[in-house]
Order: structure tokens, then sequence, then C-alpha cells
């Protein structure tokens, strides 16, 4: 069974947590937006390896995940779907200029869509972003057809009071909300779009079972209800994607029969259910494959352990804190966790990985910066981690950042520390996981500032070889031909040419998803099913692919800046990890240390470790969430030993 949508082919988690860098989507409130969010997210395939941002998302504030993002949309109401029912009545107030907003998106008129954004959104969505968000909704949900349903809630933050307003839409093959956040001055702060969630009438069943696709083991959770006109409806949680809401749009429940499809993503469920209706066994058909599954009906959903997650009061002082990089027009929110006594203290800056994380580099309800700060304050070294831009409490700039901007970040949170009383300004590191250890070494190489770098599963090969590298390994790992490894470089490459060659980012959107679309038709069947659901999944990631930040990434060199940073290094990967792939990354680490003149520095690969540090199996991201463990203790006690023995505290 395919296990890989454009994740594969595209990010598939380029450096960190990317493959879920965010299971952050739509804020539960307008005020962890930060004032600004705009958002596509759509059900995700079950296939998909991780989850990722979708293209339209600018940012989003909160790690609460009320879907996760990828590949495409199914519709929750297909029942409902006769051409002849009318879009309600125009409502009046946040409600009306709501549906006036989503007139305007059908009717493709994004100037007069935007009049009302506030400050920030107008500078994240300016209506040519819009028209791309929109497009890129429109090839996953096929296109626009009426406005059914519109609700509102109301809500406050920080003092402020917020309309959030929901416009339920039929698109060709999918329901989507489109979810506008109002501010009391009837100003647009917030920007999502959600498959519409069936509202059921009455308890809803649930149905736990576990999928073993290729060697990974999936637990799914099926909700099954009725909604007011007296029709079963259906959605499925991926408990160990982050993947919520995911919706069926077709449902029948009857004489014990269960069939289940969702005609985006080529899946068909059918069942039948035991004499003590608690047990349906059946089999799961997706892209070709066919595979038995069982669920047994639950109370509860499931809910994950995370033993190492800190919990208050700590044994260290916690301060919120604010700084900025003021040339970029940035504010950066973050924690600094500081030793108790009146000594000066060394610091750490934590550098989360690829897509927009939160200071806690949340995934899968891990959160390995919180975990790895507690443990560093605990053993007499400050931590400083930050909300990446546009998350939390941060704020965003006002062109989508490169890793070369990010880097700028860390310098002005090294300036910051270098002003605390509480800190020794001459032993400040750096610490970055994935794409946070791609920019240590950046960063280090133009500034004597800092003390030490640990680079966590860095990448120090381009952007580009990553992607090959990474998608390669991951489709191994699933059990894929030779075949299938060839169509899926060939497809790579083709795309990353177009990006390259194409500086205008709509006409590479264009051309992406007439690439892939040309490449996919001219496969055999069983190259196709092997590769996944790549048509839908590249409409979803093509307008990120064109984007500054991945351009930027693709062809971006690390090894340069390696070979000038002078400073301590220690570099760790796991020997599991399969989305920077220890013995490649490794060996050049040492290469490029030593013909700098490096002398100082320990490179490890550790036995069993993914790419979270997490002991595993098979080092697949299916097992991110199934794993309890967030960092491995054995990591996180051979960084603050070697961070100590640097900084000579003469602590323990």
């Amino acid at each position: 069974m395919a296990q890989r949508t454009i994740s594969s082919l595209f990010l598939c988690g380029f450096v960190s947590l990317a493959i879920g860098c965010n299971d952050k989507a739509a804020p539960a409130k307008p005020a962890e937006t930060n004032g600004s969010t705009a958002g596509a997210e759509n059900a995700a395939a079950l296939a998909k390896e991780g989850h990722e941002n979708t293209a339209a998302r600018t940012n989003s504030g909160s790690a609460e995940s009320e879907s996760a993002a990828s590949a495409t949309a199914a519709d929750t109401h297909a029942s409902d779907d006769s051409a002849e029912q009318k879009a309600p009545a125009k409502p009046t107030g946040p409600e009306n200029l709501a549906v006036e907003f989503v007139d305007a998106l059908a009717a493709g008129q994004f100037d007069d869509a935007t009049r009302d954004f506030d400050e920030t959104m107008t500078k994240d969505m300016p209506p040519a972003k819009l028209k791309q968000a929109w497009s890129s909704i429109e090839a996953q949900a096929g296109k626009f057809k009426k406005r059914r349903a519109i609700r509102t809630e109301k809500t406050k933050a920080k003092d402020a009071s917020y309309d959030i307003v929901f416009v339920t839409c039929d698109f060709e093959k999918s329901a989507i909300d489109v979810k506008v956040v109002y501010t009391s001055d009837a100003k647009v702060t917030g920007l999502f779009f959600v498959p519409a969630k069936p509202a059921f009438v009455g308890k809803e069943e649930l149905w736990l079972g576990e999928l073993d696709a290729g060697g990974a083991k999936l637990r799914l959770l099926l909700r099954i209800g009725k909604t007011a006109d007296g029709k079963h409806q259906a959605t499925l949680d991926s408990l160990d994607q982050g993947q919520k809401g995911i919706p069926f749009d077709s449902v029948t429940y009857e004489n014990g029969k269960v069939r289940l499809e969702a005609k985006a993503l080529q899946v068909v469920y059918e069942g039948t259910i035991d004499e003590s209706g608690k047990e349906l066994s059946g089999e799961w058909r997706q892209g070709g494959a066919s595979l038995p599954l069982t669920f047994k009906q639950v109370e509860s959903e499931p809910q994950a352990s995370r033993p190492q997650t800190p919990k208050r009061p700590f044994p260290y002082d916690e301060i919120e804190v604010a700084y900025e990089n003021k040339p970029a027009g940035v504010k950066l929110a973050g924690t600094l966790t500081v030793p108790r006594g009146e000594a000066l203290h060394p610091a750490a800056i934590l550098i989360t990985g690829s897509g927009a994380q939160d200071r806690d580099e949340t995934i899968f309800n891990h959160k390995p910066f919180l975990v790895l700060a507690d443990y560093l304050t605990r053993r007499g070294i400050a931590v400083l981690r930050a909300d990446d831009r546009g998350i939390g409490g941060s704020t965003t700039s006002a062109e989508a950042a490169t890793t070369a901007d990010l880097a700028e970040d860390v310098r002005s949170a090294i300036d910051f520390l270098k002003s605390r009383s509480e800190i020794d300004g001459t032993k400040i590191g750096l610490i970055g996981h994935s794409e946070g250890g791609t920019i240590a070494p950046l960063v280090a190489s133009q500034s004597s500032d800092v003390a030490f770098i640990v680079m966590l599963a860095g990448s120090v090969v381009t952007g580009e070889e990553v992607l090959y590298q990474q998608a390669a390994a991951l489709l191994k790992a699933g059990g894929a031909s030779e075949k299938v490894l060839a169509a899926q470089r060939e497809l790579q490459s083709r795309i990353f040419a177009i990006v390259k060659a194409t500086p205008d980012a709509e006409q590479a959107v264009e051309k992406i998803n007439s690439g892939v679309a040309e490449f996919i038709d001219s496969l055999d069947e069983e190259t196709r099913a092997g590769l996944g659901e790549v048509k839908a999944a590249a409409a979803a990631q093509a307008p990120r692919v064109a984007g500054k930040w991945f351009r930027f990434m693709l062809t971006y060199d690390p090894r340069p800046s390696l070979e000038k940073t002078h400073c301590p290094v220690l570099a760790l990967n796991g020997a599991n990890d399969l989305q920077v792939l220890p013995e490649e990354n490794l060996s050049i680490i040492r290469e490029a240390l030593t013909a700098g003149g490096n002398a100082d520095f320990e490179t490890h690969e550790l036995a069993n470790l993914n790419h979270l540090f997490q002991t595993s199996r098979t080092g697949q991201v299916a097992e991110y969430a199934q794993i309890e463990e967030t960092i491995a203790p054995a990591a996180l006690e051979l960084i603050a030993n070697w961070i100590l023995r640097h900084v000579d505290t003469g602590r323990n």
C-alpha cells in the first residue's frame, strides 16, 4: 500500500518536524493567531508520512490541531448535494461580511475580498496570495458550487472580543468551512479553510482499529453518527499521524453492514458488525491496495501518554520574554528558563526545524524543546526557546522568511541574552534541530558571540539532496520497488527543475501541477499506486514549493558555513533517522570542520534513535506518535554533559 503523498516528493519533513512540523492548525482562539492567520487545512490522506502545512497557510498560532494539512479534503455532505438547494439568505453583521467575502472569492474578486483585512493580514495575504490559496483549495476540492450554511462563535482573549464565522461551502468534491475571524471593529484577523464537519445529533459511535500499512501500524478512529436529517455521516482520525476529522463523502450503515468512501482519496472501507455489535471487520482499499482492517467499539478516544513532559512547579525560574529582530520588523516571544542562584549562567538558544513551530516544537503531543529546556536548566544551563515567526506570541514578517532570514532571528536572540543580568554573555551557545541544525553553523560562522553549537539531525547538504535522500529512505522503509524509487526521483527532479527555472511563483505552480499530471499519467498502474495520491497532494503543496523559503532551501549548501565555524561543535544523529540520514551527514560534518581547522568537535550516531531522538524500531514517521518517549534520556545526558564540559562551570 502506498504510504506517502507529496511529502515524499517535496518536503516529507525536510529538516526537523516539518513532517508534522505542525500539528498546529487553526487556532482555537483568535488571540493565539497573533492577529493574522491564513490557513488551508485539508483532510490528509491516510497514506501520508506525517503531515505538513498546506501552502495557503501563512502562519498559525496554536499548538492545538483542529485538522492537519496536506492531500485532499473529502466531502462530508455528499448526500446533501442537490443542485436545487439554494444558498442561505444573506445574514447581517459579521456573518454578512463573511458571506460577501466568500462570494468575492468565488467570483475571483480578490482585491475586494481583502478590503476588510487588518494590517497584518493585509501584509501576510495580499490579493495575489489569496488568489493562490483559493486556487489551491479548488485544485483539491473541485470548483466552488454554492454556500450552504453559516454559523458564528464568539470568543474573548486578552481582553479582546472576536467573532468567528464559519461559512460552509459545497465544492465539487468536498464540503469546506471557510472560517473567518473578525475583530470587534469588523476587520479580518484570521482565515482558515477546514473540512466541514458533520453535526451529529445524539451520541456518536467510536470505532478504533489498527491498519498495518506496509510495516507502519496506524491507529484509526472512526466517528459515526446521524445528522439532523437522519442520515449517517462519518469522519476519521488518524491518531498516529495527528490527523483529525477526515470526512467521508459517502456513508452506508444498515443491517450490520458498513461502507465508507472518500472518493478524492480513493479510499473505500467495507465491513460487517459481529453479533455482539462491538466489532467491525472488513477490508480497507486505497490506491489499488487492499488490506484487512478490524475496528472495535470504544467509549472514548485513546489519550497519548507523554511521561517526559515536565509538570510545574519547576526548580528554576520560568520567564516569559520578548525581543525584536528590528531590521525584519519582527517581535519574537518565548520562554527563558534560568537556574536559581546568584552566579551568571551559561545559556543555550533552541532553534526549531522547518515549518512554523511553537517554542516547544510540539508534534503529536510531544514537546521536545520543553523536555530539552527542562533537562538542561535543571543541570545549570539557562535556555531560551521562542515561537517561530507568526506563531504564538511572535509576529510575522512582510515577506516569507528564508533559512538565512531565520538566522537573523537567532542573532537577535543572542543580543537579547547578552543584555540579561542572569546570563554569562561569553557562554551563549546554539542548539538546532534539523533545519535548526543547519541554521546554527550559519550563525556561528558569522558571529564570535557563539560559544558552542549542538546540531541535532542537522542537514549539511543542499535541500535538493536532502529531499532525494529522504524520499528514497522513506519509500524503501515502506517496501517500495526500485521502479517506484526511480519514478519518485524523476518526478522530484522535474519539479525542482521547474522551481529553479521559473522565478514567477504563480507560473511555477501551474507548471508543477501540469508537469506532475503529465508524468503520473505516463506511468503504469503499479507505479502510480506505489507513489500514492500525487496529483492532489501536488496541488496542495505546489504554492509552498514555489515560495521563497523552498527556493532558498533547495540550493543552499551549508558546508561553507561549517568550514568557517570555529567554536566547539557537537553533532548528533539517530541511527534510525530516515529524514536526515546519519552516515551521509555526519561524515560531511567531520570533513567540513576538519577542512576549516576546527579540532574541537564530536559526532555521534545514536543507536535506535529516530529523527526526533526517540528510541524507535524502524524510524518511520508513523512511529513518532506511537512512541511515548519524547527524547531518549541518553541523548539528553550526552548533550548536557558536553555543554557543561565546554563552558567549564564545574556543575554536573
